[in-house]
């Protein structure tokens, strides 16, 4: 990882991604929400990061940027940058221009056409969607969105005649939202531990920290191999972006990210305790968003059986086969460096 970008992007949004500012995007739950702090994003160079040097990004490679993507995960970031960065390097490759706003990706509904379910639809001004026909690009302003729940999240509805097709060279988008995602569950995983191993090393019972007692360090130990496991698995799957092993290194990072998520939540809320749901403690603001998440391009029951049928059809034998995708997955790694 490129360590310059990750810091840069760590002091930015420690100084303006504050819990105040996540909670104001929520609560507004409109299209220029945050809109300051994107801006800010953009004049920085955060969101061309990946896009090809001649074509006026970075040229860096997902694996070098995935810091940004983990900081972006660790400060709740109520705006879909991480998106934005995969979907302007999807233009630019495929020679479209981007548009400058915050861009959501998502695949189509396969039973009812011209709907999706779009993360962070609220606060996005454009969409790639993906359908068994190609992708397209939306602009959300024609279209009618459905809020889910608390999040930032929303079913799209749009007229057949907004969409604009893009090149066959734009696909993969469901395996890349996934990827995008993952990364950004394991910098929110991140945050989480970190509150609840503060809390109970400052929380007091019986004379001495929660932290003492060998039921609290046994669960906090728990999270903690989660927690290095979907990081290490992210950091593979960014390290498969562009190569052949893409789809299966999306599918090995997402499955672990999703199957961690609901372990860590429920493990620092677990230690927190009732303070721990309530709206004025932050945490709930990391944790909502990892249950959301989880199922966000597929759940880790999706990504599991992609992984399984890739092992089936690459293998000799059961051990060969499962060793085989990790020696790709390193040799990838070994290329991006």
């Amino acid at each position: 990882m490129d360590d310059m970008l990750t810091e840069s992007a760590h002091h930015v949004l420690e100084r303006h991604c504050t819990p105040q500012f996540v909670r104001t995007v929520e609560a507004a739950r409109e299209r220029n929400a945050g809109r300051a702090l994107w801006d800010q994003l953009d004049a920085l160079g955060f969101l061309d990061a990946l896009v090809p040097e001649e074509k006026g990004g970075s040229g860096m490679r997902l694996a070098a940027a995935a810091g940004a993507l983990f900081e972006f995960g660790a400060h709740a970031l109520p705006l879909p940058a991480a998106h934005t960065m995969i979907a302007r390097d999807l233009l630019a490759r495929a020679g479209v221009e981007a548009p400058r706003g915050p861009i959501a990706i998502a695949l189509g509904n396969a039973l009812r056409q011209g709907t999706a379910f779009v993360p962070y639809g609220l606060v996005a001004d454009t969409l790639i969607v993906e359908t068994a026909d190609g992708a397209s690009l939306v602009p959300l302003a024609s279209a009618e969105l459905r809020a889910h729940g608390d999040s930032l999240d929303a079913t799209v509805t749009y007229p057949a005649q907004a969409a604009c097709a893009l090149p066959a060279t734009v696909r993969g988008v469901g395996e890349l939202g996934a990827l995008a995602t993952a990364a950004t569950m394991a910098g929110g995983m991140q945050r989480v531990f970190d509150m609840t191993l503060g809390y109970v090393n400052e929380r007091q019972q019986f004379g001495r920290s929660l932290g003492k007692f060998q039921a609290v360090q046994q669960q906090l130990s728990v999270m903690a191999e989660h927690v290095a496991a979907t990081r290490v698995a992210a950091q593979l799957g960014c390290a498969g972006h562009h190569t052949s092993e893409q789809r299966i290194a999306a599918a090995i990072a997402k499955a672990r990210a999703s199957r961690a998520a609901p372990l860590v939540a429920n493990g620092a809320h677990a230690l927190v305790g009732a303070m721990g749901i309530t709206a004025e403690y932050d945490l709930q603001l990391y944790t909502r968003r990892l249950h959301a998440q989880r199922l966000q391009y597929g759940s880790e029951s999706f990504w599991d059986d992609v992984v399984g049928t890739h092992a089936i059809d690459h293998w000799s034998n059961v051990a060969a086969g499962v060793i085989g995708i990790y020696d790709a997955l390193d040799e990838a790694a070994a290329q991006g460096t």
